[in-house]
């Protein structure tokens, strides 16, 4: 008798839970806005706040600018991040053209990776924008110095007469070879570029490009070079 009860009691109160949560869960879409939307609705209405927001971006200006200054007292920051931009611009216009002629070693590795993707369509990117250019991290060891710029932007997805309004970001590298002799032999060839020609450095303890001839010494010692990009 009383384990009937027990159980009643037990039912009366999952009924009770359920119907609470139930009230809550229709005054919280109620409040957002979704109230008498299905769950397809739902999903769009994500999709297009998607499209419309921005992505975010940790800067670390505040933290990392002060080292920079320091290591390199006559660096334009800003000149860098404005660098940063111009590669991204000339990487998406590449990719529009299906031709990374003029891109070299790494960034041309991505580009190229995403014009095959796009193969066989006709792509743009119209209505380009950046929000915001930081600093995404720096470190100066072991040799070499990297400065490494995030980029948040968005643009107008063009593919085959179907257009997406499309939030992106990027992280660009620049790079400075402090010391080549400090730069341990199994970092040597961790796959910087030469800034000449693009063709891969193997080895830094090279006195010059096996494909171009430059001295190492004296291509890595002038200005922070783009080394590389991701999205991310």
């Amino acid at each position: 008798m009383y384990f009937l009860i027990g159980v009643l009691i037990l039912i009366v109160f999952i009924i009770c839970i359920v119907f609470y949560l139930k009230i809550k869960t229709r005054k919280l879409l109620n409040k957002v806005g979704f109230i008498g939307m299905n769950l397809s609705d739902i999903i769009k209405e994500a999709k297009i706040e998607d499209q419309n927001l921005p992505k975010s971006l940790s800067s670390m200006d505040s933290i990392y600018l002060t080292n920079i200054k320091r290591d390199f007292p006559d660096l334009n920051i800003d000149e860098i991040k404005s660098s940063a931009e111009k590669t991204i611009l000339d990487i998406y216009n590449s990719i529009e053209k299906k031709n990374s002629f003029g891109l070299k070693g790494k960034l041309k590795s991505f580009a190229d990776d995403i014009i095959n993707d796009y193969k066989y369509k006709n792509v743009s990117f119209d209505n380009f924008k950046f929000h915001n250019t930081v600093i995404s991290n720096y470190s100066n060891d072991r040799g070499i110095a990297t400065i490494t710029i995030g980029s948040s932007y968005e643009y107008l997805l063009n593919t085959d007469g179907k257009s997406v309004k499309t939030q992106d970001r990027s992280k660009v590298d620049f790079i400075y070879i402090v010391d080549v002799d400090k730069v341990p032999d199994n970092v040597k060839s961790y796959g910087i570029s030469c800034p000449n020609c693009g063709s891969p450095i193997k080895n830094l303890g090279n006195k010059s490009c096996s494909y171009c001839g430059s001295a190492i010494k004296e291509i890595f010692g002038r200005v922070f070079t783009c080394n590389n990009i991701v999205r991310y």
